[in-house]
């Protein structure tokens, strides 16, 4: 793991200037110290400590400036051994042939998931039995114990919830990544095509250019049979001219297998577009549709909690327990692939040789040269396919010079030098367009973002997946498990008073509370049969005389009127 320490005002990251790059970690505690040092003795050089055993220059390498949460990631599942069938450490990294030691590996870590999930699906299932199996008594059942249970329900499950947010994040990190590298292998196709366009071009151009030296040759030879031409200049001219002839041959014999080594690699640059669209796209919409469907089985199981449905409670528990088991599926597979993709991100050179064949020595190139536009350069095959035209870019006009001096300044001459002149022009103009076309800075981008994609945004976005994945197969199970409970409290009971809390004045098993009166409510006023009943009584039976019988005025006696004072 190489740590990047980057000084703003000497070694920007990112730019024309190189950077310094740590290789050991004791490094940076030593930077550290002698920054200490620096703030009490200024005239120190704060570098002068550095050895170059410890340090290397990286000139513009944005591929290790990017990754940096990738590396840690990738030195994290770099920790993971890798065991045969036999339970032997294997040396074999990312070999994909089915029955290599590799894939033996990577199958054991997913058989090591499905044992976890098993052992929780077999726990679930011994609780759920047991739940069965417990005699039906719901005496000791209170609302603050159903309120307490939904409660819990309805906490794990927005917890669920949020785990599969993450989840979806997760996975839009992923396809963003590989849309990146998808992206970089098309600018690179397109990019491969024009070059080695331009290379035929050349090829094609050096082959019609033998024509007119054939021909030169012929006017050479015509005109050399004629009398005072100098013989020791004509054999001059003629060694001269087939040494010529001979070097625009080989321009056209090593285009022509320069191309025959070059012939399929845009198909392999196609083959891995098409695989890697046609991959993630099946991938991104599984997981869209498998989270999906989680969440509204979530959704239908709050709902159940919040209402206190039995019958919602035991549809979530059976639909949720094939939502656990899909998840954790998820679980073994998703860890291994992550592993799969750390190792080829680390190890992958001898499989990315295998699948790129006569482009992996380009890629390579690519990635790690610095680009420069002034004054680029090529991938050795190109550069030594363009060293053919020194000879021949410095010869011409020497030949020219020669066969004029001695033919002097022959018309049939010149006219055939100029024609091989105009063909010589073309071959030097398209030089310099595959100088162009093949240079770093062409490529260079695209190589980076493919690995930066794949190597850095993929293995961010599995490693985010695999922890939610993995959290929220831990909460279905918390969730399967406590959910059991309420199949038997969510059940409605025949009438309302027998769920009163402990704590309700109302609670018949109250001593205190338990000679409450009948009148307490004063509804038995005008109920004849409790009339003559004595029992303890709030005074609402008669208003407000108490315990005092007053008669009825239609049986009270005539009250005597009272005396007139003027009457006679």
């Amino acid at each position: 793991m190489l740590y990047a320490l980057t000084m703003s005002d000497v070694f920007p990251m990112h730019g024309a200037a190189p950077c310094i790059a740590v290789r050991c970690q004791p490094a940076i505690i030593s930077l550290l110290h002698h920054t200490f040092l620096l703030l009490s003795d200024p005239t120190e050089n704060p570098l002068s400590f550095l050895s170059p055993s410890c340090f290397r220059l990286w000139p513009d390498n944005r591929l290790e400036a990017k990754m940096t949460v990738a590396n840690l990631l990738l030195k994290a599942f770099s920790l993971v051994p890798h065991l045969n069938f036999q339970f032997k450490k294997t040396d074999d990294v990312f070999n994909l042939d089915w029955r290599s030691e590799y894939i033996q590996s990577l199958a054991l870590i997913a058989a090591l998931g499905g044992l976890i999930s098993f052992l929780l699906l077999l726990t679930i299932v011994i609780v759920w039995v047991c739940q069965t199996c417990r005699t039906n008594v719901t005496t000791g059942k209170t609302r603050r114990k159903v309120r307490r249970l939904s409660t819990a329900l309805f906490v794990l499950s927005v917890a669920c919830f949020f785990m599969l947010g993450i989840c979806l994040f997760a996975n839009e990190h992923i396809n963003r990544g590989v849309s990146v590298s998808i992206d970089s292998v098309v600018s690179l196709k397109r990019s491969y095509k024009l070059s080695y366009a331009q290379v035929g071009r050349m090829e094609e151009t050096a082959r019609n250019t033998s024509s007119p030296l054939t021909n030169l040759g012929a006017i050479v030879n015509k005109e050399g049979a004629k009398k005072g031409v100098n013989q020791t200049l004509l054999q001059e001219s003629k060694v001269m001219l087939q040494n010529f002839t001979a070097a625009i041959s080989r321009v056209a014999d090593s285009g022509k297998v320069f191309l025959e080594d070059h012939e399929h690699d845009l198909e392999r640059l196609e083959r891995i577009r098409s695989r890697s669209a046609s991959y993630e796209s099946e991938r991104w919409a599984f997981l869209v549709i498998v989270l999906s469907i989680t969440i509204c089985v979530l959704f239908a199981g709050v709902i159940a909690f919040c209402r206190q449905s039995k019958k919602g409670a035991v549809i979530f528990s059976a639909v949720g327990f094939f939502i656990f088991i899909i998840v954790w599926v998820l679980i073994a597979v998703i860890f291994p692939i992550s592993i799969g993709l750390s190792d080829f991100c680390t190890n992958g050179k001898k499989f990315a040789m295998e699948q790129l064949g006569n482009l992996d020595e380009s890629v390579e190139f690519y990635k790690t040269c610095a680009p420069r536009p002034a004054n680029d350069i090529l991938p050795p095959d190109v550069n030594r396919y363009l060293d053919l035209m020194k000879y021949i870019t410095g010869s011409k006009s020497k030949l020219d010079g020669l066969l004029q001096t001695t033919f002097n300044s022959s018309e049939a001459i010149t006219n055939a030098t100029m024609l091989v002149g105009q063909h010589v022009s073309d071959l030097v103009k398209l030089e310099g367009a595959v100088g162009s076309a093949s240079a770093c800075f062409v490529f260079h981008d695209d190589i980076i973002n493919f690995y930066y994609g794949v190597c850095d945004q993929s293995i961010v976005g599995l490693a985010v997946l695999f922890i939610s994945t993995f959290l929220l197969g831990i909460f279905l199970f918390v969730v399967l498990i406590i959910v059991s409970k309420t199949w038997r409290l969510f059940t409605k009971m025949p009438h309302d008073y027998v769920e009163v809390d402990e704590d309700d004045i109302f609670n018949p098993h109250r001593g205190s509370d338990s000679a409450i009166p009948v009148d307490i409510y004063g509804t038995h006023v005008f109920n004849p049969r409790t009339r003559d009943r004595a029992e303890p009584s709030t005074n609402t039976t008669n208003g407000t005389t108490g315990d005092e019988q007053s008669s009825l005025l239609w049986n009270r006696g005539s009250v005597a009127h009272p005396v007139n004072r003027f009457a006679p």
